[in-house]
C-alpha cells in the first residue's frame, strides 16, 4: 500500500493553478464574512456551455458571470469553496456566496465573491485562522500580493494578521504545506 501511495504522490500534481487574495469582513472584533479574489493562471482554458468568446479585458456581463457560477462555482459550495476559517481548531462555515463577479484582467480570468460566515466569529481570546487550499491538491492555491489576507476598515485597531505555513493541516499526503494567516484582536 505504501508503494502505490508513493507512487501516486510521484506522478500528481496540480491541474488548476490559483493566486488568492483576501479581505476579512469585521465588525469590531467580529468576523462577518470573507471578500475573495482568484487569479487564474493566464491561459486557463475556459471550457463552459454557453461561453464562446470572452472579453480580452475588463467584467463579463450578467449572463456570461451566471454561466460561470453555475457550471464552475457553485459546486465548490460542500468543500466551502476551499476556504477554510477555524476557530480554536474548529471549522466555520459559510453561507450562500454573494456578490460574485467574473473579469478578465491581465488576460487571466478572475473571480471576487463574499462568503458570509453562517455564525460571525468573536476572534477575542481565540485562536483564529484562515487559508485557502485544496486538500486533493488538485487545484494549487498560492496567496496573491502581498498582504494576501488582510483586514478592512470594520475591524478594531487592536486586530492584527500574521502569515505563517500551516503544518497542522498539509495537503497531498502530507507533502504540500499551505500558507495560512492567523488572526488576533
Amino acid at each position: 500500500m505504501l508503494a502505490i501511495l508513493s507512487a501516486s504522490a510521484a506522478v500528481a500534481h496540480p491541474h488548476v493553478w490559483i493566486m488568492y487574495n483576501a479581505k476579512i469582513r469585521m465588525r469590531g472584533v467580529t468576523i462577518t464574512a470573507i471578500t475573495e479574489t482568484w487569479r487564474f493562471t493566464e491561459g486557463f482554458p475556459v471550457m463552459l456551455v454557453g461561453i464562446d468568446h470572452l472579453p480580452s479585458s475588463g467584467p463579463l456581463g450578467p449572463a456570461q458571470t451566471a454561466i460561470f457560477k453555475k457550471q464552475a462555482f457553485s459546486s465548490l459550495g460542500p468543500a466551502d469553496y476551499f476556504s477554510h476559517l477555524l476557530v480554536d481548531g474548529e471549522p466555520q462555515h459559510f453561507a450562500e456566496p454573494s456578490d460574485f463577479r467574473v473579469s478578465v484582467e491581465n488576460g487571466r480570468i478572475e473571480y471576487t465573491f463574499t462568503l458570509p460566515l453562517v455564525k460571525p466569529v468573536t476572534v477575542a481570546g481565540k485562536r483564529v485562522q484562515f487559508g485557502v487550499w485544496d486538500e486533493s491538491f488538485y487545484v494549487d492555491y498560492d496567496p496573491g500580493s502581498d498582504p494576501a489576507v488582510s483586514l478592512d476598515s470594520g475591524a478594531a485597531l487592536t486586530c492584527r494578521t500574521r502569515n505563517f505555513a500551516d503544518q497542522h493541516h498539509p495537503v497531498f499526503y502530507g507533502t504540500v504545506v499551505p500558507q495560512a494567516t492567523a488572526l488576533t484582536c
